[in-house]
């Protein structure tokens, strides 16, 4: 079976401290449409294990920085992808779009297809969806700030995802970050934007179960 990770609920990639890396703009066939995406890749020659940042917000919002995700997922040693959803943003228009980017993914000539891990912010971790998990699923790590508890109690909705999880026999970590901003500031904004003091998380959760590339 194919080594993948899933970290996801409500998961952002932080950036690196390293120099800025570029991104481009393609577009991947899905179902007769041209799904936006930002890519990213790690200096060297390959084959890299990839990783696919799958953006929050309904309605055609973008919640999180997917195009400063995917250059901070290639500072670490990764190809990043991140599509921009098309609407209607229903869950199984979203799944559907999340398969054909992963397809688009695993077939680019650089990208190790045995070694790719999917990233999911807020909406974008696709949570109802993971509750389906079998044991068969690869390793899922959520995080979640004390605060997320605004928009909904998002610190719950992780404790009973990764229980569910646990039940159907996936491995399943969490982290609870201390609360982020203000004491009345909403915590699921510590997730908005791209933050080096939680990348060592990412990273450490990544090459644990995908490595690195072999040109490093």
């Amino acid at each position: 079976m194919s080594t993948q990770c899933l970290l996801g609920v409500f998961l952002t990639l932080l950036a690196g401290l390293s120099a800025a890396a570029e991104v481009e703009q393609v577009h991947i066939h899905h179902d007769g449409h041209r799904l936006p995406a930002y890519r990213a890749r790690a200096a060297g020659r390959g084959p890299f294990p990839a990783v696919l940042f799958l953006h929050g917000g309904r309605g055609g919002a973008v919640g999180g920085d997917p195009k400063a995700s995917v250059a901070a997922l290639a500072r670490a040693g990764y190809i990043g992808l991140a599509p921009i959803r098309l609407k209607p943003n229903t869950l199984k228009t979203e799944i559907s779009q999340t398969h054909s980017a992963l397809a688009y993914l695993r077939n680019l000539r650089q990208v190790d297809p045995q070694r790719v891990a999917v990233v999911g912010f807020s909406r974008g971790a696709l949570d109802r969806a993971l509750r389906l998990a079998t044991v068969q699923m690869p390793p899922v790590l959520i995080l979640v700030a004390e605060n997320d508890t605004r928009q909904a109690d998002h610190v719950e909705l992780a404790q009973k995802t990764r229980q569910q999880l646990q039940q159907s026999g996936v491995a399943a970590e969490w982290i609870l970050y201390s609360p982020f901003g203000a004491p009345t500031a909403d915590g699921h904004r510590l997730f908005f934007a791209v933050r080096s003091n939680y990348f060592k998380d990412i990273v450490a959760f990544l090459s644990q179960h995908l490595g690195h590339s072999q040109a490093e």
